[in-house]
């Protein structure tokens, strides 16, 4: 019982009580749980606007807004937008999770961005509830105008 007396040695087992008795789904049962909406942007170069990506929980499921959605790797293909941070946390309203993406043309033209958001929501199996999580990809084009 060394490990116990570890400093956070009881978190541990905690957690791993915790992880033993939360059943998890599986992916290919949770497939087409959820769907994505993603509004393309256009703006001056060097004015800030926002991209919006919606992501919705079909019949049966529910985004689990205690999880930290999130929206991360942001990035551009040819370096022509500016993004205000690196991640964004995901915000829930009238029941659907909204990423709100601040960015920046920085040069004319359109301009392809990308992300990965990961998503947890919850199911009913055999009336157990159970956690999923998936990494969705985020595919959006900011367009520079003058």
């Amino acid at each position: 019982m060394q490990w116990l007396k570890r400093k956070n040695g009881w978190r541990a087992v905690v957690f791993a009580a915790f992880a033993m008795s939360v059943p998890l789904g599986f992916a290919a049962d949770t497939e087409d749980a959820i769907s994505v909406s993603v509004e393309n942007v256009s703006a001056k170069v060097g004015e800030k606007v926002t991209v919006v990506a919606t992501v919705t929980a079909r019949e049966g499921y529910k985004i689990a807004d205690a999880y930290r959605n999130r929206l991360s790797t942001l990035s551009a293909a040819d370096d022509g937008v500016e993004f205000d941070g690196k991640a964004v946390r995901g915000s829930m309203q009238d029941g659907s999770l909204v990423f709100k993406i601040r960015v920046t043309p920085k040069a004319l033209g359109s301009h392809a961005i990308n992300g990965v958001m990961r998503v947890g929501f919850i199911n009913t199996l055999d009336g157990d509830y159970h956690l999923d999580i998936k990494s969705v990809p985020l595919i959006a084009t900011v367009t520079g105008t003058e």
